[in-house]
């Protein structure tokens, strides 16, 4: 016996000694995990866009769960559900169960003084975002986890996440702690904020507009952006949709960054300055214009029959001539055109590297057939984005620079360190400043006496460009009879025109009330620019140009037609 008692001794403290160890820490220390609260992503001017909530997770353990259809009947009350739903969960299989998720403290707290069987909380954060769906798009959703699955959550979410810490104590075995005994803490750190380019208000204000406007002319949806064209900095960036029921709803999907269309008559200003940069012309050249020309056994026509007219360049844009159009990008010539559109922007991605962009689709010259320079060089059969097609505009507002997308002003740490993410595309110059200035006072004038009146904010003389594309059908091409046309309405420009501060799109989605550009889409470019000029506190111009020599069409009417390849004009 003796023998047999030397060694089990020896057998505890030299062959056990790490298992009895570690067993006695397992009961006498306690480790509370902590969570560091994730960054909050800010407005341009430091207002709330996302931020967390401490909160915590209400979970049960079935195993341990003596009597589940009491507990359940106990919190049912406590917790907003039905009982039965709750002893369901508890009666479960398994050992873990969540009851309910991010509740506040307080219910955790109580939850926590009924002291149940099987019934626990643990630590958890609440992400509340205050403009909701109106800039749920750009701003993004958290899953579980607090793992970012869109937007601006989910690129940044290495970044925004913060690090858990540690809290060890010793206690006694009725789990109150041991005066004098070990306790380390590991403080949690907090994730970084990201500050947006974001215009709180704006956003708010685009998104009430989009949705006004696409309810007014019976539209599927649409896209709305607003941007400052020398810094590339976006200030609003939403979308609309219809959902099932026929409500139109925003922030369901970032159309901004995945729609792809093809733009129609808004091309025509990115045509010309082409032109105008190749030294083809100047906005006073004059071309005899029919009204209609047959290429490769395709008929182009304007949309109002007229004899042969000698038209300027500037006259030709004012107007939106499809035939003088085509007749200025045939002496651009292909290879020059896809050169330059490249250049704009279209074919690329934006540099914003959020889930889902699309690039968009711009043939190489060498592919294209014989009609495909006059209907790119028109807007039909080359397809771009909302944000490819506002930046292209950008760089005329910029005199030929085209200067990136912006959505991220600055990352800052927890620790005040602050750093801006690089972007993927670098500035780059498109064409000559003087191009600029010209086009410029063209789309000023497109505004003023062409197709773009309803787009006149006054005071302010914006420049911009109507667009009315017909659209691509499955397996039909563009549709064979009038009842099957589909349309996209779109209006881009900037104001005012003489000092480009901000730029405005505005692309609708199969309008049905009207289709034109200039009736489905410039009145919204209207009420969006004067909310932006008061907001940003931009002075009306002291000099307002005086218009060309020229008579428009109405604002709003339809001006000009592509007929026998499917395609129609604003």
């Amino acid at each position: 016996m003796a023998g047999l008692l030397i060694w089990k001794t020896y057998d505890l403290q030299f062959n056990q000694a790490e298992r009895i160890t570690s067993w006695g820490e397992q009961h006498r220390l306690r480790t509370i995990y902590t969570m560091g609260m994730r960054g909050n992503i800010l407005d341009r001017t430091g207002e709330v866009l996302a931020t967390s909530f401490s909160g915590a997770n209400i979970f049960a353990d079935p195993s341990l769960v003596t009597d589940p259809l009491r507990e359940a009947e106990i919190l049912a009350p406590i917790l907003n559900m039905e009982a039965e739903a709750i002893a369901a969960k508890l009666s479960s299989p398994g050992q873990f169960v969540y009851l309910q998720r991010t509740v506040n403290q307080d219910l955790a707290e109580l939850v926590e003084e009924l002291d149940l069987d099987g019934i626990a909380t643990q630590q958890a954060s609440r992400r509340h975002y205050s403009l909701q769906e109106s800039a749920s798009e750009v701003v993004g959703r958290v899953g579980d986890y607090e793992q970012g699955i869109s937007g601006i959550e989910a690129k940044f979410n290495d970044d925004l996440l913060g690090s858990p810490g540690e809290i060890v104590q010793e206690q006694y075995p009725g789990g109150r702690s041991i005066p004098g005994g070990i306790s380390k803490i590991k403080p949690a750190v907090n994730g970084a904020d990201i500050r947006l380019t974001i215009d709180r208000l704006m956003q708010f204000e685009a998104a009430r507009i989009l949705a006004e406007q696409v309810d007014e002319v019976d539209a599927l949806g649409g896209a709305l952006m607003v941007s400052r064209p020398r810094t590339g900095e976006i200030l609003a960036m939403v979308s609309a949709d219809r959902n099932e029921e026929g409500n139109v709803v925003v922030g369901q999907q970032n159309r901004s960054l995945t729609w792809v269309f093809e733009p129609g008559s808004v091309m025509k200003g990115l045509t010309f300055s082409a032109v105008l940069d190749s030294g083809l012309g100047t906005p006073s050249s004059v071309t005899s214009v029919p009204d209609r020309l047959v290429i490769y056994e395709s008929e182009f026509s304007d949309y109002n029959p007229h004899p042969v007219l000698d038209y300027s360049l500037a006259e030709i844009l004012v107007k939106s001539s499809n035939i003088g159009t085509i007749q200025w990008a045939q002496r651009l010539g292909s290879e020059a055109l896809e050169s330059y559109l490249r250049n704009f922007g279209l074919g690329r991605l934006s540099g914003l590297d959020l889930p889902g962009e699309s690039a968009g689709l711009l043939e190489q010259a060498r592919n294209w057939s014989g009609t495909s320079l006059p209907t790119i060089a028109i807007g039909q059969g080359v397809s771009v984005t909302p944000i490819q097609l506002l930046f292209a505009f950008n760089v005329i507002a910029n005199d030929g620079l085209y200067v990136p997308a912006r959505l991220v002003s600055e990352v800052v740490e927890p620790d005040g360190d602050r750093w801006v993410p690089p972007s993927t595309v670098n500035a780059r110059r498109v064409f000559d400043e003087e191009v600029g200035v010209l086009m410029r006072g063209i789309l000023r004038d497109a505004v003023r006496i062409g197709t773009g009146k309803r787009a006149e904010v006054p005071n302010y003389e914006p420049a911009g460009k109507t667009g009315t594309a017909r659209k691509p059908l499955p397996w039909i091409g563009y549709g064979e009879e009038e009842s099957q046309y589909k349309y996209v309405a779109a209006f881009v420009g900037f104001l005012p025109a003489s000092n480009p501060e901000v730029s405005i799109l505005v692309v609708i989605d199969e309008p049905s009330a009207t289709i034109y550009g200039g009736t489905a889409a410039a009145p919204a470019f209207k009420e969006m620019g004067e909310i932006a000029m008061r907001r940003l506190r931009i002075p009306p111009p002291a000099n307002d140009p005086e218009p060309l020599e020229a008579q428009g069409p109405e604002a709003g009417g339809p001006e000009v037609r592509l007929a026998s390849v499917g395609v129609g004009d604003d």
